[in-house]
C-alpha cells in the first residue's frame, strides 16, 4: 500500500509568480483575475475571506491565493495543449511525503 502525506503546495507569492510567468508569452497580464485573500481574524483559517473585509481585531495574517477562472482556464488549456505549452507547471513546487513498501 502506498500512501501520500503531508502535501506542501507553493506560497502565495510563488503562484502569484507563476501566473504573471504563465500570462507572459501572450502579454495578458490585464485578463488576470486571482487575487490574494487575507484572513486577519485568526479563528476561522479554512474559510474564504472578503477581499474587503477591514476588521481591526484583527489577530495575525492568514493569506490564501484565490485563482480565478480566467487564470484556471489558461492553465487548462496550457496543460492540454501540450509540453511545449505547459512551461508554468515546472514553476509548481510540490513536495509530498510517500511511504511505500520496500519492494515497490
Amino acid at each position: 500500500m502506498i500512501k501520500i502525506e503531508h502535501v506542501v503546495l507553493a506560497s502565495p507569492e510563488q503562484m502569484e509568480f507563476i501566473i504573471q510567468g504563465m500570462r507572459n508569452p501572450m502579454n495578458s497580464w490585464e485578463n488576470s483575475d486571482s487575487y490574494v485573500k487575507i484572513c486577519r481574524t485568526g479563528f476561522h483559517e479554512d474559510r474564504p475571506c472578503d477581499p474587503e473585509c477591514c476588521n481591526p481585531n484583527c489577530s495575525g495574517p492568514y493569506i490564501n491565493k484565490e485563482i480565478g477562472p480566467n487564470d484556471l482556464d489558461l492553465m487548462h488549456r496550457l496543460s492540454n495543449a501540450g509540453t511545449d505549452h505547459r512551461k508554468f507547471m515546472r514553476m509548481m513546487p510540490v513536495y509530498v511525503r510517500i511511504t511505500a513498501p520496500l519492494y515497490w
